[in-house]
């Protein structure tokens, strides 16, 4: 093993995960009032469609900008996803000991319109109008890493050494044959891992993997070979020993809290060493391994920091489940299929798509009469008046369907049977049917 870097080894220094709470004010109560208004009335709208829904078929609007709710946490937060970042909003009668709004930044976030910006972009747009005057954003957790283009498959547990006492019993690692892809140092509040940057993003999503290698291509790192992360996780029970309190704190001490991390867990050449050396106290007189002396000191982050986006230019992201969501699900059944020796055709899939569609327009068709019934007090009866006679046999043809697919015992089986029974009477009524 080389005894020093001969050059410049590729690599950007940066952040790669931000969590930070923030302090809500006066109008908090009104602004979490309307979130849960909003995600009730998607859930009346599914359920007048009877569309067994999952939370996150609910997208609500948060000051113009769409959020998808994930489900109530652990926490006790309600949680919601955006292409850039995830934010939780609790209610403020309950875990009074801890702040009503958590945000985590995310790398597609970080990586598009640089971390500033993004900030910026939540605590003033999404948040705008419960927050206090005061603008306090206590950080919770912050990634420190940095990409560099070198191939750590050679490492092993015996050449990493911690000046904690505890993380000598808290290494792992993860491989897959003989490829390293992750060695896991230490645990919350710090801990660090090293790990194979390309080999993560196989299974990233396709956006993902297109946004971190143009983003490796415009730094002068080559995708074609082994980049890998180092990157140290700190908590704010770690951040706290330090005077680290807000955002503002992390990121102006984000280089030293790096060079700290380096400090603290060190990689050393064990080459050189027996077996009985490397299993005794003998090992911390090791040289330290010399691409472990060049990340520790090379660390610079002032470039990253000032990737920014001007606010105008962040175009609000409008969700819509689109038919790249719809593949991986679709994908699943298919395979089932084919495992149970059942091959569908084309012919399978287009009349399936004719069925779902004629069951969606009909279930719109009933949200429409209800509306109208609702909104001009016409009855159901008074409504199917103005139907054709084409209009009203196909209204019949598609209820008829829907029928089959509804328990006797769900609440909705009785509207339709209702309907039903109004649609049978207006048949008869124009001698479009026999009354046997």
């Amino acid at each position: 093993m080389k005894n020093k870097i001969e050059k410049k080894v590729p690599h950007i220094s940066g952040i790669d995960a931000l969590y930070y709470f923030a302090q809500s004010g006066g109008n908090y109560d009104n602004y979490y009032e309307n979130i849960i208004e909003q995600i009730e009335a998607k859930k009346e709208e599914f359920t007048a469609l009877n569309y067994a829904y999952v939370d996150n078929d609910i997208i609500i609007t948060i000051n113009n900008i769409d959020v998808k709710y994930s489900g109530m946490g652990r926490d006790g937060f309600l949680w919601f996803n955006h292409e850039f970042f995830r934010v939780g909003f609790k209610d403020s009668e309950k875990s009074q000991n801890i702040h009503n709004i958590r945000v985590q930044l995310n790398a597609i976030g970080i990586y598009t319109i640089g971390l500033k910006s993004l900030v910026e972009y939540i605590n003033t747009q999404l948040l705008k109008g419960s927050l206090l005057s005061t603008n306090y954003f206590p950080v919770t957790r912050i990634d420190i890493n940095m990409f560099i283009q070198h191939n750590f498959n050679y490492l092993r547990k015996e050449m990493i050494l911690s000046k904690k006492k505890t993380h000598s019993a808290n290494i792992g690692e993860r491989s897959t044959g003989y490829e390293l892809e992750t060695y896991y140092v230490g645990k919350k509040p710090f801990l660090l891992r090293i790990y194979n940057k390309i080999k993560e993003l196989e299974s990233a999503s396709e956006i993902k993997r297109e946004i971190m290698y143009n983003y490796f291509g415009a730094n002068g790192l080559n995708v074609e070979q082994s980049i890998f992360n180092v990157e140290f996780e700190f908590h704010r029970e770690f951040l706290k020993q330090y005077a680290i309190d807000t955002i503002e704190d992390a990121l102006s001490r984000s280089q030293s809290l790096f060079e700290m991390g380096c400090d603290l867990v060190k990689l050393i050449d064990v080459s050189g060493l027996t077996d009985a050396q490397i299993n005794s106290s003998n090992r911390k007189r090791a040289d330290i391994l010399p691409i472990w002396k060049y990340i520790s000191t090379h660390y610079d982050n002032k470039e990253f920091m000032q990737i920014t986006t001007e606010m105008k230019k962040i175009e609000k992201v409008t969700y819509s489940y689109s038919l790249e969501d719809a593949r991986k699900p679709i994908k699943r059944q298919i395979m089932r299929l084919l495992i149970h020796k059942n091959s569908p055709t084309l012919l399978y899939f287009y009349e399936l798509l004719q069925d779902v569609k004629e069951d969606y327009q009909l279930r719109q068709d009933i949200i429409k009469v209800h509306d109208v019934y609702v909104k001009e007090k016409q009855t159901f009866e008074e409504e199917l008046e103005n139907y054709s006679n084409y209009g009203l046999k196909e209204f019949e043809r598609r209820l008829s369907k829907e029928m089959v697919g509804v328990m006797p015992d769900d609440k909705l089986f009785d509207e339709l049977l209702h309907k039903y029974d109004a649609i049978d009477n207006e048949l008869v009524r124009r001698g479009l049917k026999r009354v046997f």
